[in-house]
Formats: C-alpha cells, sequence, structure tokens
C-alpha cells in the first residue's frame, strides 16, 4: 500500500512525496489520518519561519488504527483497541529520563522528538499531513470517546492539551480573571476551559468571526482590536473589565512578540502572564526588564504538555462536547491534496482552524 505525506521546502511552496505504508514496529503502531489541522506552528511552518532546509508539517490529527504493532492491545490509559478504533497521538516523546521527566516536568523534556526533517528518512509517515501516521513504541496514544467525533478530536492532541497544561502552569483558579490575547482555536480551546473552573474571562482579538466565538466559548466581555487601535485605550478598557489594576493571568495566544510585551503591561501587580502563541525564535521585540521586577509578575512559558493531558483533554471534551460549539470551531475541510490552498487562508485567517481529511471523504 502506497501513502502520501506533504513536506514545505521553503516558504508558501508545499510538495508530496509516497512511499509504501511501513509495517508497525513492535509496542508501536500505524495510523491512517482520518483529520489533520492547521494549527498557528503550520502557518509559521508555512512562512517559512521554521526549518531552514525545509519541514514536514502536521502534528494535529484523529485516525483510525490501520495495522498494531506486537504486543499493543491497550493504549496509553489500560484502554484496550483494535484495528479500526480511533486514536489521537501525541505528536512527540518524551525521554522519562532526563531531569525534568523525573520531576514530573515532562513538557520541559530535554531529549523530546518530533519526527524526522524530511520525508525521505524512514518511517517516512512521522508528520500528520499525510494519508498515514507511524506511532513508535514510547508515543502515547489513546482512544477517543465515541461521542467525540474527529472534527473535535483532532484539535485535542495540541492546541487544546496545551492551553489545558498552560493554564494548569499559571494556577488558574475559580473566581480569578484570565485575559486572553488571540481568539483563534488555541485561545478559544482556554475560554472553555477557564470558563469550567470558575474563571471570568475578558478575550481581545480584531475579527468579527473570531470575536463571536469568543462569546461563545465562555468569553464574558470582548475587546475589539479595531475599537481600541491604541494601547493606553486597551488598558483602560482592561482595567474597566477586570476591576482593580488588572487580569490576574494574562494568557498570550495571538502569536506575535507585540502581544507579549503587552501582556506584560496588561497583568494586574502580582500577576502571572503564560506565554504560548510565540515560536519563532527569529521574532523579537524590545521589552523593558524593569517591567516585570516592579510587577513582580510570574512568566510561564509554555510549549508541548506533559502527555498525559491529551487524556484529560479527551475527558474533558466528553463531558462537555454539548456544552460549547465545538462542531463550528473547525469552519473550513479541505482534501489533502488542497493543503496549500488551506495553509494560504489560515495565514490570511479567512478561517478559524482549516482540517485535511483523505480525499474520498
Amino acid at each position: 500500500m502506497k501513502g502520501k505525506v506533504a513536506f514545505i521546502p521553503q516558504g508558501h511552496k508545499l510538495e508530496f512525496f509516497e512511499y509504501d505504508v511501513p509495517d508497525p514496529l513492535p509496542g508501536g503502531l500505524v495510523a491512517e489520518v482520518t483529520q489533520t489541522n492547521v494549527c498557528g506552528s503550520e502557518v509559521h511552518m508555512w512562512r517559512g519561519e521554521f526549518g531552514r532546509r525545509g519541514i514536514m508539517p502536521g502534528h494535529e490529527m484523529a485516525g483510525r488504527i490501520h495495522a498494531l504493532g506486537q504486543g499493543v492491545t491497550k493504549d496509553w490509559a489500560g484502554v484496550p483497541v483494535k484495528p479500526g478504533d480511533r486514536i489521537a497521538p501525541v505528536y512527540y516523546t518524551v525521554c522519562n529520563r532526563c531531569e525534568n521527566c523525573v520531576a514530573g516536568n515532562h513538557a520541559g523534556c530535554v531529549n523530546r522528538v518530533m519526527g524526522a526533517a524530511h520525508p525521505d528518512v524512514p518511517p517516512h509517515f512521522t508528520a500528520t499531513f499525510a494519508t498515514h501516521y507511524v506511532i513508535k513504541p514510547e508515543q502515547h496514544f489513546y482512544r477517543i470517546p465515541d461521542n467525540v467525533p474527529d472534527l473535535i478530536a483532532a484539535s485535542a492532541n495540541c492546541a487544546m492539551s496545551q492551553v489545558y497544561w498552560a493554564l494548569d502552569r499559571g494556577r488558574l483558579s475559580y473566581g480569578e480573571k484570565l485575559l486572553v490575547l488571540g481568539a483563534g482555536g488555541l485561545g478559544l480551546h482556554a475560554m472553555a476551559i477557564a470558563r469550567e473552573r470558575g474563571a471570568r474571562v475578558i478575550a481581545i482579538d480584531g475579527v468579527d468571526l473570531r470575536l463571536a466565538q469568543a462569546r461563545r466559548f465562555g468569553a464574558d466581555e470582548v475587546i475589539d482590536l479595531r475599537q481600541y487601535s491604541d494601547l493606553k485605550a486597551r488598558q483602560a478598557r482592561v482595567r474597566e473589565l477586570a476591576g482593580g489594576g488588572g487580569p490576574d493571568v494574562v494568557l498570550e495566544v495571538a502569536g506575535i512578540p507585540e502581544a507579549f510585551v503587552e501582556a506584560i503591561s496588561l497583568v494586574r501587580n502580582g500577576g502571572r502572564v503564560i506565554e504560548v502563541g510565540n515560536i519563532s525564535g527569529g521574532l523579537t521585540a524590545p521589552i523593558a526588564p524593569s517591567l516585570v521586577t516592579f510587577k513582580s509578575i510570574e512568566i510561564h512559558g509554555v510549549a508541548t504538555y506533559p502527555p498525559h493531558y491529551l487524556k484529560k483533554t479527551l475527558d474533558f471534551l466528553t463531558r462537555h462536547i454539548n456544552r460549547y460549539p465545538y462542531l463550528e470551531l473547525c469552519d473550513a475541510r479541505f482534501p489533502l491534496s488542497r493543503a496549500a490552498e488551506a495553509l494560504d487562508k489560515s495565514e490570511r485567517k479567512e478561517v478559524t482552524r482549516a482540517a485535511l481529511i483523505p480525499e474520498q471523504q
């Protein structure tokens, strides 16, 4: 059986490669990709901000088990699995041996592995803009609950699990005020989780669709960047809505350096800033360290999550699937062959979350 996998050799260019679908390794499995999403990371890849020699896009996915490796009968939560079952994998592996893993901070694993640099490297199918995906023996995966469709489960293994961990890392608790900078996929997931734990949520964005979705995903108040285009005006509006000195926690998921600087200026004295959106090493912004010093704030950088958070996220979805409009979160679907179009529309923010699906669907 042949399969296809995508590769971005340079900004705004996409190629496909074809290989034989490999057999699973003992302790691993091979999955058919039923949906993979265009996450913010893929937009950065599409712009050419990652991978000087090119990069393989795709990490958010839902799939069906194509073949199980020797000895695999259960997922990482002990749930029995068989070929044809729907699963969501964590898109990287952790070593479980470095000082961070041993201390329980698997998100900080210093030996984390996220696949190959080029599809030619066996087993080829190590990113999810593809027909198939190879799950290694040490790679966590979980069976998708029956009431959670692929449309929603695909974003669980990155966006939702990451902000779930981020809010825990930032210790957001009942009654606190959370400001979310950016109402894309990450931000919307964070709003629902924060709302369920009893926080008051304020969202900032400048796109009508995203502002409307923010309301539906739990935001108590929204601020339109177009109406408050000046930083001082936004600061005044945030303090007006949050009361007192400002929000207890600011989550930055807009993905531009200026938003990180703004998060520090908006959070209350003694508050916490959670930085998730900025992942491109070449993008910088000037900042006065004295702001951190005199405001006595904490800054938490979050990339990835402890692998078991994918199970926590799937459990959250199965409990709240009907409370929030998750089915509308992926608002555009493209066959895999039109991945470049999906990336273009995502970059221009014409869609909130684009999904790639097999050709026959």
